[in-house]
């Protein structure tokens, strides 16, 4: 009886121990099988973008040069945050050139985990959340590669980071640092002028406080564009056939620029209203502020098969609209009822 004692009093600091690190993982909010599977589709679909993101002609390097040597055209010129990044980065690193794989590695790990975590945030399973993450990676890489119309779009990756970064900031009620980020986020491209369409879509047009939020968030947009554009002063236009119908019919007798489109954005807008009654007010209002506008000027103004232009809407609004949908019509609303969403607007 005394060596039984004796060998539960060594045990039991172990004992102790195993006891305090099961408590500790029972308290975290993810298991460690679905940490792994995250990990594991991360890994994989930010590797298979990178395949499809090779610059073999050189088309990368030459722009980021031309926006830092103050030579580039319209619209790339006044793109400065990306390209500044990206030699930033070279020269941290030593190398002769930017490292554009390396780059685009993480841009899109960067992506994939803030996109985990914002439809984390609207009430989706992390299995659909996963799904969400393969299916903006497939997209990706439809528009990219060999065949693929899409440039390698450093800014258009950033610029869907900033709308991830401010979807978990409104979501999360940090308003507050919508203008500071729109600061750094007009910088890199004029796109996310939407941005504080989040702010309105949560709160909704009469809440003051939120109005104010968003206006502050234009007032500083609209300083730091046209406060580049004064910098840099008019630049040429690189496009012949630059806006309106010129551009449209241009691209529809580009071979394969129609097939690209439908290829970039699937089955996803028929999806879309089939579910737009099923999700949340947040993202249907949303998609009402954003989305049409966005395909609109895109169409009217650029190629129609570059679908990484897309790419800001497809991961912040209509992915998480179509799988919040869907799981909802499929496995039931998080609460048993359809008159209850989870995300409702905070009062005030």
């Amino acid at each position: 009886m005394a060596d039984q004692s004796a060998v539960a009093l060594v045990d039991r600091p172990g004992h102790v121990a195993r006891d305090s690190w099961r408590t500790r993982l029972d308290a975290l909010p993810f298991s460690l099988t679905e940490l792994s599977l995250l990990g594991i589709v991360v890994v994989l679909a930010s590797w298979q973008v990178t395949l499809r993101s090779y610059d073999a002609n050189g088309v990368a390097l030459a722009g980021v040069n031309s926006v830092v040597n103050g030579t580039g055209g319209d619209l790339s010129q006044y793109r400065v945050l990306s390209p500044y990044l990206a030699i930033g980065l070279q020269t941290l690193l030593g190398g002769s050139a930017p490292p554009f794989q390396l780059l685009r590695f993480v841009q899109m790990l960067v992506i994939a985990l803030l996109a985990y975590g914002y439809y984390g945030q609207l009430g989706l399973r992390p299995i659909t959340r996963v799904l969400g993450i393969c299916l903006i990676a497939g997209l990706i890489s439809l528009s990219m590669g060999v065949s693929g119309p899409s440039s390698f779009s450093l800014d258009r990756f950033d610029d869907t980071i900033f709308y991830l970064v401010a979807a978990l900031l409104v979501l999360g009620g940090r308003t507050g640092w919508i203008p500071p980020l729109m600061a750094l986020a007009v910088a890199n491209r004029e796109t996310s002028v939407f941005i504080p369409t989040l702010v309105l879509a949560r709160y909704g047009w009469r809440n003051r406080k939120a109005l104010l939020t968003a206006a502050t968030a234009w007032v500083v947009a609209a300083m730091v564009y046209f406060g580049i554009h004064s910098y840099y002063g008019p630049r040429p236009r690189v496009e012949d056939s630059y806006w309106g119908t010129a551009m449209v019919m241009r691209s529809l007798r580009m071979p394969g620029q129609v097939a690209f489109f439908f290829a970039a954005i699937n089955l996803l807008p028929a999806v879309v209203l089939l579910t737009l009654r099923d999700v949340d007010p947040f993202l249907r209002r949303l998609f009402w502020y954003v989305v049409p506008l966005w395909f609109a000027i895109h169409i009217w103004a650029a190629r129609l098969g570059e679908g990484i232009m897309y790419l800001a809407p497809i991961t912040v609004v209509i992915v998480p609209l179509v799988l919040q949908g869907l799981e909802r019509r499929l496995v039931g609303f998080p609460d048993g009822s359809a008159s209850e969403s989870p995300l409702r607007r905070p009062a005030g």
